[in-house]
């Protein structure tokens, strides 16, 4: 088909991907524990899992974001002053607590589409920042759990052409080429064959790195990180099973892995993210090489 540029369409399937990890649930039922993505995470309840007292601070500065939403157009140098804005504000708050006897390390400090940062925070010091006046809310960081689906399901009628179950979307003409599409997800099989020629080494936001490679389940290497790769393959995946093909086979995915194995409550290593990862996350996919301007 003609390679012609998707413009938006990166970023409404971005917000679409966000959605299928972050909110769907998986269904009731007993499924056969090999045919699906995720061992331990299909139906409710969700395993507990620890968030360490972790805290997302959100502040009144602007982000950049917000101000590029005012004036809608700003220059390279614009945009790196108010992120050096949005930092030096969280500085100030950080000062502060520091000057009540409170250290607070960030895990992850937030510029483009908030102001604000995420660290462990005991009472006292969320107590003194619902006091100050530059913060504009303090909330409990949440699990993130992927959704999971038998993969036997693929060849069946209920996941048939007319079902609309497929991902049998795509706009005559287009085909993605000159697009890259941001990937917030578990780790991606930067090797597999579906995705070969399609994938950028990506970011790793849980293990701190430049490389969003998927990892194995550190109790049990035999199980690996596929969500991320199949929501790769229904991006710009070809030639997949039962039929599957992308939805944009002349894209390029840029993964950014904001969901891992780390341990649930019980000591078992769980496939999840946070949400402070995932804001970190969207702030990456909008400033992919962290020089402040998006």
């Amino acid at each position: 088909m003609p390679r012609r540029s998707l413009g938006l369409l990166g970023v409404a399937i971005l917000t679409i991907v966000l959605g299928v990890t972050v909110v769907a649930r998986g269904r009731n039922g007993t499924v056969v524990q090999q045919a699906v993505s995720w061992r331990g995470l299909v139906g409710d309840p969700r395993s507990a899992v620890p968030s360490g007292q972790r805290m997302i601070v959100v502040l009144h500065t602007p982000s950049v974001s917000d101000r590029l939403a005012k004036v809608r157009y700003a220059t390279e140098a614009q945009e790196r002053s108010w992120t050096t804005q949005a930092y030096a504000a969280q500085q100030q708050v950080l000062t502060t607590l520091a000057a009540a006897g409170i250290t607070v390390r960030p895990d992850f400090s937030y510029s483009r589409v908030l102001d604000g940062f995420a660290a462990p925070l005991d009472p006292r010091a969320v107590s003194l920042l619902e006091h100050l006046p530059e913060v504009g809310g303090s909330y409990p960081v949440r699990a993130a759990f992927p959704a999971s689906v038998s993969e036997s399901l693929l060849s069946t009628h209920a996941f048939g052409a007319e079902s609309g179950h497929r991902s049998d979307v795509n706009l005559p003409g287009y085909d993605g080429r000159g697009v890259t599409i941001a990937l917030l997800d578990t780790g991606v099989d930067l090797a597999h064959p579906y995705l070969r020629g399609r994938l950028l080494a990506g970011i790793d936001l849980v293990d701190k790195s430049d490389d969003a490679t998927a990892h194995s389940n550190p109790q049990d290497p035999s199980q690996l990180e596929r969500h991320g790769t199949e929501l790769a393959g229904l991006l710009v995946g070809a030639g997949g099973p039962g039929g599957l093909h992308g939805v944009a086979p002349g894209a390029t995915v840029l993964p950014i892995r904001v969901a891992g194995w780390p341990p649930a409550a019980d000591g078992r290593n769980l496939v999840y993210g946070r949400s402070d990862q995932l804001i970190a996350g969207l702030d990456r996919a909008v400033d992919p090489n962290g020089d402040g301007d998006s």
